[in-house]
């Protein structure tokens, strides 16, 4: 009965010539197929055939084709290595780790493909093949086995690509550490001629706090708005007095600053309402470090709803024993109780 064998080569050509030389003149191919390689990232590209060759029982009995064959494969570095037909290689223990990396990958995927292929006994498609040993090979050798990739010989390969190419980049280490606020930004008056800044505090918090910026500053137009009025400071009412006011401020080269008086914490809503008329270059909430914070944290929130705070004036932090609570509200801190925090 007619044997099956599969071969491959880069012709139908090359194929007939390793069956004859393999099986004799009594081969002959009865079915082939044309099988394209994307090879690996463009390297090793090409096309190659696989055909079915039919070697009649009587030629199949005197030439099994060895597992392994007589094919070459080329190296990287241009070289070729041969395995013999009785299944060894140029190679001593295993082979792989001594040819350059990519090639012995491709190499050794061919021979475990081979031995896949090969005739199993009692399939009824050839005789009996011994997939690691046989009489044909020499003694005391044995044809290399395929590489696993829970193996060490494939640990090695990894690590020989990895000398040859680079190591690869090291994994970015994720933290286990509970990440980290910010540390508020220190922010300073504005103190150009005509810049509005605006103070906003409850009942009259914001006045002091602005006259101490202006002594500071060697002296600045301070006006009150809103809630809080006070002797011998004019008043802003509206957007027209506001634009007024930084008028004035221009022609004395002054910096404006607006003592706003929000009320009680229940008018803070209906006094942030009134702001955008305003049009302020810079916002201050003046807050009371000896008020509760939570009281403080909530006026702050409904004045954000309406309006862009860009920093904290605190007062009476030395009054109490918590100065700090006034940290916890998210905003820098840059007036401390009549300086500027550096």
């Amino acid at each position: 009965m007619p044997k099956h064998f599969r071969l491959k080569g880069p012709s139908l050509e090359a194929i007939r010539d390793k069956a004859v030389a393999r099986h004799g003149a009594g081969a002959r191919i009865i079915a082939a197929e044309k099988v394209s390689n994307p090879g690996i990232a463009g390297l090793f590209a090409g096309d190659r055939f696989e055909a079915t060759v039919e070697v009649p029982d009587a030629v199949a009995s005197t030439a099994v084709a060895s597992p392994l064959g007589s094919a070459a494969m080329p190296n990287v570095s241009g070289g070729v290595e041969r395995t013999t037909a009785e299944g060894g290689s140029a190679s001593d223990a295993h082979p792989a780790l001594r040819r350059t990396a990519i090639a012995a990958l491709l190499e050794e995927a061919d021979a475990s493909e081979r031995l896949l292929h090969t005739a199993r006994p009692g399939d009824g498609r050839g005789p009996a093949v011994p997939p690691v040993s046989g009489p044909n090979l020499p003694a005391g050798e044995t044809a290399p086995a395929p590489i696993s990739t829970a193996g060490a010989d494939f640990a090695g390969l990894l690590a020989q690509l990895g000398s040859e190419y680079g190591q690869p980049p090291p994994a970015v280490v994720r933290s286990t550490d509970e990440p980290r606020a910010p540390k508020p930004r220190k922010l300073a008056p504005l103190a150009g001629a005509g810049d509005l800044v605006l103070l906003l505090g409850l009942g009259d918090d914001a006045l002091g706090p602005a006259l101490e910026i202006s002594m500071a500053a060697g002296g600045c137009d301070v006006r009150t708005g809103g809630k809080l009025s006070a002797f011998g400071h004019l008043h802003v009412a509206d957007r027209q007095s506001a634009t007024a006011a930084r008028a004035s401020s221009v022609t004395t080269g002054q910096t404006l600053l607006l003592a706003y008086g929000l009320g009680r914490p229940r008018d803070v809503a209906v006094q942030a309402a009134l702001l955008d008329a305003i049009g302020a270059d810079q916002v201050w909430a003046v807050v009371d470090a000896r008020r509760k914070a939570e009281d403080t944290a909530a006026w702050l929130a409904v004045l954000a709803d309406r309006v862009s705070v860009d920093a904290l004036a605190v007062v009476g932090s030395e009054d109490t024993l918590s100065p700090g609570t006034v940290d916890g509200l998210g905003l820098p801190v840059g007036w401390l109780d009549g300086r500027k925090v550096d």
